[in-house]
């Protein structure tokens, strides 16, 4: 290429032959200034076309299930119109999605049983799939997370993934508790329990450190597409004005056209964004009310928490800011009291409703106390809902993987064996969907070398055998 030429476009303090006029600096500025938004989503939101990344949430709730009023009683297809009508079933409530969901039974953590608190030993392999060590407070992972995992393989510069809570960290006895680092045991990553602390850094309002900043994000959440397309535009009328230039070889235009093309991919892959990088369908005022702190309360609110941590990770995928997300959906011993009909009477923490008796260590037959379990677990599948709402307002479903599960089976045996699964979405057309299928009782390091394997092919080939269990590869029939 002509040494001049080379100068103007890599050294941008010597006078181009074509100056920048004033709007075009305008345009410059606006974009600078819309950087914020997204710790600088216009160098991160576009993928190409025939690329596309694949974006993980894993949810992990407490306290068991009630198994009988959970699931169908039969595997096989999903239908809207037939998991409305099992009425008695707690995730009757997804039916409006029937089509993007998974459903496996059969599916056992490493260990055995508990041996010691059943509960914080559940979290800690629920998304390892190895055993946990020790109990209680103390217990923790012998190995990595498959968020860490797949975020060290996709995220870029590194990120780290999003770590959510929604429950009481002031419960003294088991806070977060499912998200591990490497390197030899399993080291706990703190939560966020507080959705503002994602809001902030999604709309501009926090620096990367976390720390207050300044800024109306609500207008830079708007306006940025607007920046981005203008400086598309600002791009391609400079690139236009070097190709009328006659000094430029066939080579030099050849390598100009490529720049062009660059451009196009983006606008094409803005386009597909659209909408679905806003703040359209969060509930700014809620979060907004979480700006001084967070007062938990164990009347229910969690479930609005959760809620909220649903709507940001949504909001956080359509943009590219991140690629994995976890959610631990309740404390590993859950003092919420939930006003279902059937705890009127008893007025019990969830806790003691799992195990059926008003106790933390042993385990009753109180009918119901279990009525009351299976209406929170309905409430549960609400939540879950909401958070698939999100996501399919964000058409994110032929995007992502949205795992829930529990850290236990049910409430008054701590079972670790047949621990429900639920998979939304395709994960980019890898995973079968509209289906209830048996695992065939096998560990979970099978179910995860499946979802890893699909959040990662866009960057490599997952050959690994995650964790620790009977067999290796993906479950059998969890695939499209």
């Amino acid at each position: 290429m002509n040494s001049k030429i080379v100068t103007n476009l890599t050294q941008p303090h010597v006078a181009r032959r074509r100056g920048m006029n004033r709007r075009a600096f305008l345009r410059a500025g606006g974009v600078a200034i819309a950087l914020p938004f997204l710790e600088g989503l216009p160098s991160r939101s576009a993928w190409a076309a025939d690329n596309a990344p694949v974006f993980s949430l894993y949810i992990v709730a407490a306290c068991g299930v009630v198994g009988k009023k959970f699931f169908p009683d039969q595997t096989g297809a999903l239908t809207t119109a037939g998991l409305a009508a099992m009425t008695d079933k707690a995730t009757h409530v997804l039916a409006p999605h029937a089509s993007n969901l998974l459903f496996i039974r059969g599916i056992n953590f490493p260990m055995n049983g508990p041996t010691n608190c059943g509960h914080a030993q559940g979290l800690c392999q629920a998304l390892t799939a190895r055993p946990a060590q020790g109990g209680g407070k103390t217990a923790s992972a012998t190995g990595v997370s498959a968020d860490v995992v797949i975020a060290e393989l996709v995220n870029e510069g590194g990120a780290e993934p999003l770590t959510l809570y929604a429950g009481n960290r002031r419960n003294g006895y088991i806070a977060e508790r499912i998200s591990f680092k490497g390197g030899g045991a399993g080291q706990v990553r703190p939560a966020d329990d507080n959705p503002y602390a994602l809001y902030a850094k999604l709309v501009g309002l926090a620096d990367s450190g976390g720390g207050s900043g300044s800024g109306n994000g609500a207008q830079l959440a708007e306006e940025l597409l607007r920046s981005r397309k203008s400086a598309n535009d600002f791009v391609k009328e400079e690139l236009n004005s070097l190709m009328r230039m006659s000094a430029l070889s066939s080579a030099d235009k050849h390598r100009l056209q490529q720049h062009f093309d660059s451009i196009r991919d983006t606008e094409v892959t803005m386009g597909e964004m659209g909408g679905a990088c806003s703040q359209a369908g969060l509930a700014t005022s809620e979060l907004e009310a979480l700006k001084g702190g967070l007062a938990f309360k164990t009347d229910g609110m969690i479930e609005d928490v959760a809620k909220l941590h649903l709507e940001l990770v949504a909001l956080a995928f359509a943009c590219n800011f991140n690629r994995v997300a976890t959610l631990q959906h309740g404390d590993g011993t859950d003092q919420t009291k939930y006003a279902v009909p059937s705890n009127a009477s008893l007025g019990w923490p969830f806790h003691h409703l799992s195990h059926r008796v008003q106790s933390d260590a042993s385990s009753g037959n109180n009918p119901t106390a279990e009525q009351a379990h299976a209406e929170i677990d309905v409430l549960r599948m609400q939540t879950l809902l909401h958070g698939l709402d999100q996501f399919k307002a964000r058409d994110l479903f032929d995007k992502s993987i949205i795992m829930w599960t529990n850290h236990v089976a049910d409430g008054p045996s701590h079972s670790f064996r047949n621990v429900p699964t639920i998979i939304a979405g395709n994960g980019g057309g890898y995973l079968k969907q509209g289906q209830y299928i048996d695992a065939g009782n096998v560990t979970n390091n099978r179910l995860f070398n499946g979802l890893i394997a699909a959040a990662v092919r866009d960057k490599t080939e997952w050959t690994e055998n995650f964790g620790e269990g009977q067999g290796s590869g993906p479950i059998d029939g969890m695939l499209a």
